[in-house]
């Protein structure tokens, strides 16, 4: 269950972490930005949509707020601490046109939020072409996080013995998520020897105040491994 959880995890931080270095992502339409940061005592933040099709077409837009499990996959729930205006929308080929989406929720936030604000176009027939061909619709899934002045990751680990194999817990417990990537581990054991795990691990973004566990690959030669220290390239 964990090894799919982190093959789950590896894909969808992947991709998360490609569009971070974009401004746009395109397809038959495009939106910017596709990651906001605001703190909480702004209320405003917009987005741009646009009809790259030569068809006039229909979007809706919903906004979730998102939780890691403890296996690692991300979990979406609706909120009412985010209003999005307008939520469903018609554009001409070509057309723009601004989104806003509007912070209701705590102004004395302690903690980082982390939404997600989706862009979908819908399967509403608003175009009066015929077209007989194939109909791909496109979503996109941006990242918009609430942030608390002074807010900052601290990333704790724990390693368990299970026996065939090691769990590596991973804990942020600091107020700000945190994304890990290119990352590797060493491990140590109770005489204070050391050796580095030489196994890929996934990127992955630990939202604020979160622990997942991963299940580490069997090809650990040292014994009695107590203990564990990232190293972030």
């Amino acid at each position: 269950m964990i090894g799919y959880a982190r093959a789950i995890i590896l894909s969808c931080v992947t991709a998360f972490l490609w569009v971070l270095f974009m401004s746009t992502a395109w397809a038959n339409f495009s939106i910017s930005p596709m990651n906001q940061y605001i703190s909480p005592k702004h209320k405003t933040v917009s987005y741009t949509l646009q009809n790259l099709s030569n068809k006039k077409a229909a979007y809706k837009i919903t906004a979730l707020i998102r939780h890691l499990l403890p296996d690692g996959t991300e979990q979406r729930k609706m909120t009412k601490e985010l209003r999005v205006f307008p939520s469903k929308i018609i554009l001409e080929p070509g057309q723009k046109k601004r989104i806003k989406v509007l912070y209701l929720g705590s102004r004395q936030l302690r903690t980082e939020k982390a939404y997600r604000v989706i862009f979908k176009q819908t399967g509403l027939d608003v175009s009066e072409q015929k077209d007989l061909g194939p109909q791909i619709k496109y979503e996109f899934v941006t990242a918009l996080y609430v942030t608390p002045k002074k807010a900052a990751a601290e990333i704790k680990t724990n390693v368990k013995n299970q026996g065939q194999y090691l769990e590596l817990v991973l804990h942020n417990s600091g107020n700000k998520h945190h994304i890990l990537q290119d990352w590797q581990l060493k491990l140590f054991n109770s005489a204070g020897k050391s050796q580095l795990y030489t196994a890929e691990l996934p990127a992955i973004n630990l939202l604020a105040n979160t622990k997942i566990t991963l299940k580490l690959a069997p090809q650990i030669s040292m014994p009695g491994v107590s203990r564990a220290e990232l190293l972030v390239k």
